[in-house]
């Protein structure tokens, strides 16, 4: 399909909503234009999927909240890149197309390397906390609230890390590296929770790094500092 507009290489945060569900991708945007942008993300979507969808835009230090549908997914290739979707705009409106003008005016690009694919795993209302710490990551990040949304998402995208958002003593993160060991156990396992308290220090063959719920984003990039991008 013909693009009507022409396409800045662009790399800013994105959080998109999958419409009229608890889905939650957090991906960097590879292209962005006046009526449509591209979103660097392994997850699957068909065309015609309806999202809302949050830009940061950094020059403004603001997001930018737009909506629009799935026109074009790009599978990965053999070496593991280049997934993503084109998403055909609604009404962007005259901020979005500000927006446009100014990095084409800018020239801004960035270098195109492959980014983490992380999966957390939490309860929604843990998640939606957590929301700024992983937008500004720069991971393609796709959330679950429970095992069956874990375990459909570990068969179905090669994943880099595992973080799990639950308590010491909840036991619901032993189940969900339990069944990402026995499907991905290449992926790493962190568990990010509250250190307070005298809580039982989890099996090493299950948990490889523990992260303090109140470190912050420098801690988990120090996790996955290691893993093979």
């Amino acid at each position: 399909m013909a693009r009507r507009f022409p396409r800045t290489r662009t790399r800013l945060s994105a959080t998109v909503q999958v419409a009229g569900t608890d889905t939650w991708i957090v991906c960097p945007t590879r292209d962005i234009g006046k009526e449509g942008c591209f979103l660097e993300t392994a997850q699957a979507l068909e065309r015609g999927t309806k999202l809302s969808i949050a830009v940061m835009d950094h020059a403004r230090g603001a997001a930018l909240n737009v909506s629009g549908v799935v026109a074009r997914r790009v599978p990965t290739d053999a070496a593991g890149v280049g997934a993503g979707i084109g998403v055909q705009l609604s009404d962007p409106g005259p901020e979005w197309t500000e927006m446009v003008s100014h990095y084409e005016t800018g020239g801004q690009t960035d270098a195109r390397t492959r980014r983490l694919r992380v999966l957390v795993v939490g309860e929604q209302t843990r998640q939606r906390g957590a929301l700024a710490l992983y937008v500004t990551s720069g991971w393609d990040i796709r959330f679950a609230s429970d095992i069956i949304g874990a375990t459909e998402a570990l068969n179905g995208i090669n994943l880099d890390a595992i973080i799990a958002e639950y308590d010491l003593t909840d036991e619901r993160w032993q189940e969900l590296f339990d069944t990402a060991q026995q499907i991905q156990p290449s992926a790493r396992r962190v568990l990010r929770s509250r250190m307070r308290g005298r809580a039982p220090r989890p099996p090493q063959r299950l948990v490889q790094h523990m992260v303090a719920l109140e470190d912050g984003l420098e801690a988990l990039v120090d996790a996955l500092s290691d893993v093979t991008t």
